[in-house]
């Protein structure tokens, strides 16, 4: 098997895994756990994870002051997009939440557009619009759904930014260069010392787990689609280009949306589908409008440095 067909699995392995978290977390919420408690349980299953792998290669786990502050700002994000992830299952189903988990591009190009001084391009306009447009269907607007999935939709919506921001947060903190499985414990690790106070304050503190089952869901999402899915696309960006790896990320709402119908038993019609097929089609022209981008400003780069070489 080439390196390439081993990237395209690996990718596609990520975003299904990390499509499995409704999978595992609404059961738990059904259970009666509140949301701080399901991220730490996650988390703290995520990182011991990291840490075996990290120990097993005998890496190092020292972490310096200045790279410990500028992650816990990143882990603090990932904890905002955790939660209002959860708890828009309670009034979405899971497979609208996690399609808005995928508008993350879109909020990032938005970022660069309103605070980077990036220009306004027709592709970006037409993927805003396209994005809008999903959202509006997914919201339920046209089927008259009932009055709390505009509150759903609204959280579902703050996660996605809530990442968008987290990735274009995570470049411009210049941490240095370190293994992605030591900088992927590090952020679980700090979340899981931050999620203790906080679960105190919104909550009643971190909740003992009650049974089997409940063991089971919270260790599967711990393992799946938060130590595996990064586990995979780490490997998987080492194998092919990012945007393929970015593009084949549809199959986290992708997953998601299957889970919840078959094995959920949620709701959809064919404003659902449609919703969700725009959101997908917009962040995949996004993601290679952005790619033709950079390769154009590298070749322009490329050129003006042999043009220097030859004057």
């Amino acid at each position: 098997m080439s390196n390439e067909a081993k990237g395209i699995i690996l990718a596609i392995a990520s975003g299904a895994s990390f499509g499995l978290i409704p999978l595992f977390t609404i059961p738990v919420i059904n259970m009666g756990m509140g949301y701080s408690s399901i991220i730490f349980y996650r988390f703290l299953f995520g990182s011991l994870t990291m840490l075996a792998m990290m120990l097993w290669r005998q890496q190092s786990l020292r972490l310096t002051w200045s790279d410990a502050w500028r992650i816990s700002i990143l882990s603090v994000i990932y904890i905002v997009c955790a939660a209002t992830l959860f708890a828009s299952y309670k009034y979405i189903s899971s497979g609208i939440s996690t399609s808005l988990i995928y508008t993350n591009p879109i909020w990032c190009a938005l970022i660069g557009l309103l605070f980077l001084n990036e220009r306004l391009s027709w592709k970006l306009a037409l993927t805003i619009a396209m994005a809008f447009l999903g959202v509006v269907m997914l919201s339920g607007v046209f089927t008259g759904s009932n009055v709390y999935t505009a509150f759903g939709l609204m959280l579902g919506l703050c996660s996605g930014i809530g990442y968008g921001i987290y990735l274009v947060v995570l470049p411009r903190l210049r941490l240095k260069k370190m293994p992605s499985i030591k900088f992927t414990f590090y952020i679980f690790f700090i979340a899981l010392l931050l999620l203790l106070p906080c679960s105190y304050i919104f909550e009643d503190g971190i909740e003992s787990i009650p049974n089997a089952e409940c063991w089971m869901h919270l260790a599967l999402v711990g393992l799946l689609p938060t130590a595996f899915s990064n586990i995979c696309v780490t490997m998987a960006l080492r194998l092919i280009d990012t945007t393929v790896v970015a593009v084949l990320g549809a199959f986290e709402p992708l997953t998601a949306m299957v889970i919840g119908i078959l094995v959920l038993h949620e709701p959809f019609d064919a404003f659902t589908i449609m919703g969700g097929a725009l959101v997908i089609a917009s962040v995949t022209i996004l993601t290679l409008s952005s790619k033709k981008k950079s390769e154009n400003a590298k070749t322009n780069d490329e050129m003006g440095k042999n043009g220097n070489m030859t004057e």
